[in-house]
């Protein structure tokens, strides 16, 4: 997602936040599960270290 916001905002750098969110989203729905899975596993591991550091 981070990736994918720097790109929007290099494209279109006046485009609000909320409009952002908003392609993101977009773009997430279209995706398949299993093109989802990297950022899931991704997410799920970031939350484990950061439940561990805190």
């Amino acid at each position: 997602s981070k990736i994918e916001r720097r790109k929007i905002m290099e494209q279109s750098p006046d485009m609000h936040n909320a409009e952002i969110s908003k392609r993101l989203g977009k773009r997430w729905k279209m995706l398949k599960d299993t093109e989802k899975i990297p950022f899931i596993r991704e997410a799920e591991r970031l939350r484990l270290k950061h439940m561990a550091d805190y």
